[in-house]
């Protein structure tokens, strides 16, 4: 199998859609209060605005990258970029984690399916799922957010392994990489303490 040359990027459609209505409803809210005729009732635009940044750090921001050189991982507030000689294990069982000597890393963007999805994906399903050896996770199931991540990371990782270019044995000396983004989180706790002012004086 040939290495990929280009990254891939996988993110949450379901989150991305919910993310999308959340932000049109919060956005007609904001402008509707703005239009308000008395502004003691406008100040509720700061809330409204708030939602659309929470949204987009929770819902949209959220992804996973899959390069030659490692997987980075973007979750709210935090990223983690995994080199591919510091990867031990992949599983999914509550969602796609990405293991290393000592520690794990959930992936946000990439959750197990609920049981009705985890059944309906058994009854479709027949075929073996790609790089799983035994029986498969429900989150394993091709079609599932954590399945299509997994199946991103475990291919490429694969393939790197077999042209040689990730080296065995390193894993407990390759450091990984978390970058917490204190810069959003002010701006999420700043919005949060005006939205409750707001609230309250309204």
């Amino acid at each position: 199998m040939p290495v990929a040359a280009d990254p891939n990027v996988f993110y949450s459609r379901f989150n991305r859609i919910i993310a999308a209505v959340f932000t049109a409803v919060a956005a007609l809210s904001a402008l509707s209060l703005f239009l308000l005729p008395t502004a003691q009732n406008r100040v509720l635009v700061i809330p409204a605005l708030f939602v659309v940044v929470f949204v987009w750090e929770v819902l949209w921001r959220p992804d996973l990258t899959v390069s030659d050189t490692a997987v980075t991982v973007r979750n709210p507030l935090r990223t983690i970029v995994v080199p591919w000689a510091a990867l031990v294990h992949v599983d999914t069982k509550f969602a796609l984690t990405l293991y290393t000597p000592g520690r794990k890393f959930a992936v946000y963007c990439a959750p197990a399916p609920g049981r009705s999805l985890t059944s309906a994906g058994r009854r479709k399903t027949t075929d073996p799922v790609p790089y799983v050896t035994g029986e498969p996770r429900p989150g394993d199931l091709p079609g599932s957010e954590s399945g299509e991540a997994a199946q991103l990371v475990r291919a490429r990782w694969d393939a790197l392994q077999k042209s040689g270019r990730v080296d065995g044995g390193l894993a407990a000396q390759t450091p990984v990489s978390v970058g917490w983004s204190w810069g959003r989180v002010a701006v999420l706790v700043a919005g949060a303490t005006a939205s409750v002012v707001a609230i309250l004086i309204s």
